[in-house]
């Protein structure tokens, strides 16, 4: 932002979303920040957006109560980028249809509901209990300079924090999955670096995610999200493994010296076979959300295969 405290952002400040993606896997480094691959938006992360907007700026800086109200706002926003913004298919990488983009604004109606419901009311649709401090100030930028001992360098840490609680405690949103092995939990949220960078940066220890389960039913319809927030402290052992991943992306990916010796590892997650992928190495080798998946495995991992005919063994083609 061009009147930020901070000055415009430099290829060295160090974001949590850059340092999740690194230890997620260092060539999607390389593609989105060195080579500037294009990227797409999908349905889900502009629904986020859409509800982190009218919920940290109508409701809770601006005091609007009124669910209808609210509610209207999100899938205005939502509408808006979805016309806006290109957004494709995660898998096929084609551009949404009116179908899809009709779906993504009733499942947003639905979520997006239970959450302020939620909030507004101390509990969700289920009974679920919210119990939340009182909201200070939301949408924070938080910048702290950092020294790396071991590389005698100096960096920046740097993010926007979705909210500041009259307690001290620091909090993010975050609409996820419910799927057993993507959903939130304290076991989750205690080995991501982003409570310890957001710590570091506002000098507090307490951290809190307010997490909205998207749930559906049997026929993948949305239905109420359960809306819960895990709640814990930053500890020592946090801060001193924080330090480490930065070493570590500083030290192996050359961005003091503008990537120029950097060494960007694939680390590709098998996605296993289905009926749909039999025979498509392509689409099995990696099952991590990531834009670059066609990139990766042309440049990576595509190669000739063993065929063997009379005895005599040769290379075919892909």
């Amino acid at each position: 932002m061009s009147d930020s405290p901070y000055g415009k952002w430099e290829p060295t400040d160090i974001s949590p979303s850059k340092l999740k993606m690194y230890k997620d896997c260092p060539k999607k480094v390389e593609y989105r920040y060195v080579r500037k691959e294009k990227t797409y938006t999908g349905a889900a992360s502009l629904q986020g957006s859409a509800a982190h907007k009218v919920f940290l700026e109508e409701l809770l800086d601006g005091g609007v109560d009124d669910i209808e109200f609210l509610v209207e706002m999100m899938l205005d926003d939502l509408n808006h980028r979805l016309d806006t913004e290109d957004p494709r298919d995660y898998k096929s990488k084609l551009p949404l249809t009116e179908s899809e983009k009709f779906d993504a604004l009733q499942e947003l109606k639905i979520w997006g509901e239970g959450l302020l419901e939620a909030y507004l009311k101390g509990e969700d649709s289920y009974g679920n209990p919210l119990k939340l401090p009182k909201i200070k100030e939301t949408e924070i930028e938080g910048c702290a300079e950092v020294y790396l001992p071991t590389l005698d360098a100096t960096i920046r840490i740097r993010g926007y924090i979705d909210m500041l609680f009259e307690d001290g405690s620091l909090g993010d949103l975050k609409l996820a999955s419910d799927y057993w092995k993507s959903i939130w939990t304290l076991a989750k949220a205690i080995t991501e670096d982003q409570p310890a960078m957001y710590s570091k940066m506002m000098g507090t220890r307490k951290f809190r995610y307010l997490i909205v389960d998207k749930k559906k039913d049997n026929r993948k319809q949305p239905k109420s999200p359960v809306v819960r927030s895990i709640d814990f402290v930053v500890t020592d052992e946090d801060m001193d493994r924080l330090m480490a991943d930065l070493e570590d992306f500083v030290r192996s990916t050359d961005v003091l010296n503008n990537y120029k010796n950097g060494v960007f590892p694939a680390r590709p997650e098998y996605n296993g076979q289905t009926k749909a992928t039999a025979g498509k190495p392509e689409e099995q080798f990696c099952g991590k959300l990531c834009d670059f998946k066609e990139i990766c495995w042309r440049e990576n991992f595509a190669r000739p295969i063993l065929v063997e005919e009379d005895g005599v063994s040769y290379e075919s083609g892909e």
